[in-house]
């Protein structure tokens, strides 16, 4: 079981990473750290591969810090080549460096 976050765009109010997991019965993505320095305030999950549906990914953890999905059901999710989530985390438009 392996879970492999891999960053798209780290930028200073984006941030977007590709997740893939290589077997069914991984459940998290782990922390993945966005470094935006405040709680992002829009969140967004977009599906990669068709296994999205039946995993039912949700964002467990938001913080300042990290970002962590958590699937609802882990079956479908196993895949080692495709990218099954894509999640985007943005800082308010007035939260800027």
């Amino acid at each position: 079981m392996a879970v492999t976050n891999t960053t798209v765009l780290a930028g200073t109010t984006t941030f977007i990473v590709d997740t893939l997991s290589s077997a069914n019965a991984d459940v998290t993505t782990g922390n993945m750290p966005h470094g935006l320095g405040a709680i992002p305030l829009d969140v967004s999950i977009t599906p990669m591969a068709l296994a999205f549906w039946s995993s039912i990914p949700f964002v467990a953890t938001l913080d300042a810090t990290d970002v962590v999905l958590t699937l609802a059901n882990a079956v479908g999710s196993g895949d080692a080549v495709n990218i099954q989530i894509r999640t985007r985390v943005s800082l308010p438009h007035t939260l800027v460096r």
